[in-house]
């Protein structure tokens, strides 16, 4: 957390207002979603007497705040609720806190992190979308996608494939996520490398690389994992010139966010074999335009950001906020306070 925003929040009166007990009887929560029932059934189950209210119309949003006057929201990017829209969260001035449905905080930049707290679903999936980037991997390096072609051309041909154990992981981001992938890699026999902005190596990983050797570590790497956070120091990170760092052999997975690469540049590079094919589930526009080349081509697996969706994905969100909750009302620091200085 920036120096500035750990002194503002020495202030005895933001203490006194941070660390404050709360009645739920007084705390009226807003969801913002278009299938809010979860949440608010684990609501009423915790808390019968706490007033709640829903939303999922970007008209009637204003409507809404006035009337609910809410000190706490669940904020989703709903189908016509989409990211500019919630700001107006932040001209509320009963508003708090706000506890963000995905990873993601952009949409809300800036914000007074004093007047109102921010806090994100990172880590709640982790676990499962380490499991799909593995999977990428294991398919990407025994070339099952050329089979699927294969098998819908009827052509009968065999590929040589090279054993995972030996190969060499670099991890671009080792948060949560990252930290599970590397374990899952290493338990298949990876040698692991990653890149990080803080200058400590994580027990997880066999090296560490600082973000200014970006292009060394992209060398040293027969598949790189994609899993930073979405800042302007992010935006389009892997462009030409990273891309062509990479080695020919080389794979690229992308479950962070669309906007780290460089799409263009990415189409043309696996076009023209400068790295031997990429898993992506993530989009600078999404849905992915209908005209983007990335579909045609047969080195690249998409999914449609779908790669943490496991069944019960909406049970333990909910679950997850309702347990921040109980810390918010005890006037504990809840988790996964989000720093706006550093978009995460």
């Amino acid at each position: 957390m920036n120096d500035d925003l750990t002194k503002r929040r020495s202030d005895p009166a933001f203490r006194a207002r941070a660390t404050q007990e709360r009645d739920p009887k007084e705390t009226p929560v807003l969801i913002l979603h278009d299938a809010p029932e979860v949440y608010l059934d684990k609501l009423r189950e915790r808390y019968p007497e706490m007033p709640l209210a829903s939303c999922n119309v970007a008209e009637e949003l204003p409507a809404v705040l006035d009337k609910t006057r809410p000190k706490v929201v669940v904020s989703f990017v709903c189908k016509d609720l989409k990211a500019p829209v919630q700001r107006r969260l932040l001209e509320c001035e009963s508003v708090e806190w706000i506890h963000l449905g995905r990873a993601g905080v952009d949409h809300l930049l800036p914000w007074d992190p004093v007047k109102v707290t921010v806090t994100n679903s990172s880590g709640i999936l982790a676990p499962f979308l380490a499991e799909t980037v593995m999977g990428a991997i294991l398919m990407l390096n025994g070339g099952l996608h050329r089979y699927i072609r294969q098998q819908i051309k009827h052509v009968w041909q065999n590929n040589l494939w090279r054993p995972l154990a030996g190969q060499t992981l670099l991890i671009i981001g080792l948060g949560n996520i990252g930290k599970r992938v590397a374990v899952k890699a290493k338990g298949m026999g990876m040698r692991v490398i990653g890149i990080r902005n803080r200058p400590q190596k994580p027990e997880e990983i066999d090296e560490l690389f600082s973000m200014s050797q970006l292009k060394e570590a992209l060398g040293k790497a027969d598949f790189v994992a994609l899993h930073m956070p979405y800042t302007k120091e992010t935006y389009r990170m892997i462009d030409a010139a990273a891309l062509k760092a990479m080695r020919p052999t080389a794979f690229l997975i992308n479950a962070a966010r669309g906007a780290v690469v460089d799409e263009a540049a990415l189409a043309a590079a696996l076009s023209e074999g400068e790295i031997a094919g990429a898993y992506l589930d993530v989009f600078e526009k999404e849905p992915l335009p209908e005209d983007s080349p990335l579909w045609d081509l047969e080195n690249v697996v998409i999914s449609p950001h779908c790669a943490d969706v496991v069944t019960d994905w909406e049970e333990r969100f909910a679950r997850f906020f309702v347990d921040n909750l109980d810390r918010w009302l005890k006037g504990t620091v809840p988790a996964n306070v989000v720093d706006p200085a550093q978009g995460y």
